[in-house]
C-alpha cells in the first residue's frame, strides 16, 4: 500500500492512502505526510483522513500546514483529523478557523475543537469575551460538547451576554454539562423576555434534573408561548417528582395539543404514583382533561383504574370514550 502511494494513477494513490488509514499502520505516517503534497486533491483528502484515523502525533505539524491547503475539503479534513489527535498544539490553528470567511470551515473547526477535548477549555473561556458574537456563540457550543466542569461559572456569566444567540448557546451548554451550580441561574432565565431563551432554559433544567427547579417550571406551564409550556412539561417529566403531577394534569386543558401530549408523556415518566390523581381527573368538566387522563392511565397500565375507565366508555365526549377503550385494552394486555 505504501508503494502504491507513488503510483502514476491517482485513484490507486487514493485507495492506498485510505487503506492505510483503515489499517492504522503506524509506519505509514511519514509516507502519508508526504502524500499531503500530492498534486491530486482527492489523494490529499484521503491522506488527511488516514492521519486522523491512525492518530499519531507526529502528523500534527503537517496537518496544521494542511489547514492552508488550496482545497476546502482537504482543509476541513485536516481540521477533523487534528481534533481526533487531541493535542494542544492544534488549539490555536483551529481557533483561527473560527474566524474563517467560510461558514462550512467555521462549522468544521467547531466540530474539531469539540473533539479535541479539555485541552481546549481554557482558550475557549477567553473566547466567551470575544468581540465577535459568532465566535462567542460557537465557543458555548464547543464547551457544551467538551463538558469540562471548569466552564460552568464562565457559561453562567455568559447568560448576561448582550446577544440572544450567545445566551441560548450558554444555556444549552449548561444543560449538556449537567452541573447543579447552573440550576438557579437557569431558573432566572425562565423569566427572560425572549421566548427562545425561556424554552432553552426549560430544556436545560430537564437535562440537569434537579428538584429545586420544579416550582419555577410549574410557573411557566402557564407561559404565553406554547413552546415554553411544552418544554416545561417535558422537563418536569425528566425530574420525575410527585409534586409535578397535579400541575401536569392541569396542563391537559392547554389549548395546544403538543403541550397536552408533553404533559401526558411526563406523567408516564413519573410513574404509577400518578394513578390516583388521574382517576380523579376522569371526573373533570374539561373533555381534554378526561381524554388525556384516560390515555395516560392506559400507558401506565394502572389496573385500579379499570372500573373508572369502563364508566368513561359512556362519556358524552367521543374522544373520551375512544381513549378509555384504548386504555382498557392496554391494561388488559
Amino acid at each position: 500500500m505504501i508503494a502504491s502511494l507513488q503510483s502514476e494513477d491517482w485513484e490507486s494513490r487514493l485507495q492506498a492512502a485510505e487503506n492505510l488509514g483503515k489499517s492504522k499502520y503506524k509506519k505509514a505516517i511519514e509516507p502519508l505526510i508526504q502524500a499531503l503534497n500530492d498534486s491530486d486533491e482527492y489523494v490529499r483528502e484521503g491522506a488527511v483522513w488516514s492521519l486522523g484515523e491512525i492518530k499519531d502525533k507526529r502528523a500534527i505539524p503537517a496537518l496544521i500546514k494542511a489547514l492552508n491547503d488550496q482545497d476546502q475539503y482537504v482543509r476541513e479534513g485536516a481540521a477533523i483529523a487534528l481534533g481526533k489527535l487531541k493535542d494542544k498544539r492544534a488549539v490555536g490553528p483551529l481557533f483561527q478557523l473560527l474566524r474563517s470567511d467560510s461558514e462550512s470551515m467555521r462549522r468544521t473547526a467547531e466540530t474539531a475543537l469539540g473533539t479535541l477535548g479539555e485541552c481546549a477549555t481554557e482558550p475557549l473561556l477567553d473566547m466567551l469575551h470575544d468581540p465577535d458574537w459568532d465566535v462567542r456563540w460557537r465557543a458555548t457550543h464547543i464547551l457544551g460538547e467538551i463538558k469540562d466542569l471548569r466552564a460552568v461559572e464562565a457559561l453562567i456569566e455568559a447568560l448576561k451576554d448582550e446577544n440572544k444567540y450567545v445566551i441560548e448557546g450558554a444555556i444549552t451548554a449548561l444543560g449538556e454539562i449537567k452541573d447543579k451550580r447552573a440550576v438557579e441561574p437557569l431558573m432566572e432565565a425562565l423569566k427572560d423576555t425572549n421566548k427562545y431563551v425561556r424554552e432553552e432554559a426549560t430544556n436545560a433544567l430537564g437535562e440537569i434534573r434537579d428538584e429545586r427547579a420544579i416550582h419555577a417550571l410549574v410557573d411557566v406551564l402557564s407561559d404565553k408561548d406554547w413552546g415554553v409550556r411544552w418544554g416545561a412539561a417535558n422537563a418536569l417529566g425528566e425530574i420525575r417528582r410527585k409534586g409535578a403531577i397535579e400541575p401536569l394534569i392541569h396542563a391537559f386543558s392547554d389549548e395546544v395539543r403538543y403541550v397536552r401530549e408533553s404533559a401526558a408523556a411526563a406523567i408516564v415518566r413519573i410513574g404509577k404514583k400518578a394513578g390516583g390523581h388521574l382517576v380523579q381527573a376522569l371526573g373533570s368538566s374539561d373533555p381534554n382533561v378526561r381524554r388525556w387522563a384516560a390515555w395516560t392511565l392506559g400507558k401506565l397500565k394502572y389496573e385500579k383504574a379499570a372500573e373508572h375507565l369502563a364508566l368513561a366508555l359512556q362519556d358524552e365526549d367521543g374522544g373520551v370514550q375512544f381513549a378509555a377503550e384504548v386504555a382498557l385494552a392496554e391494561i388488559e394486555g
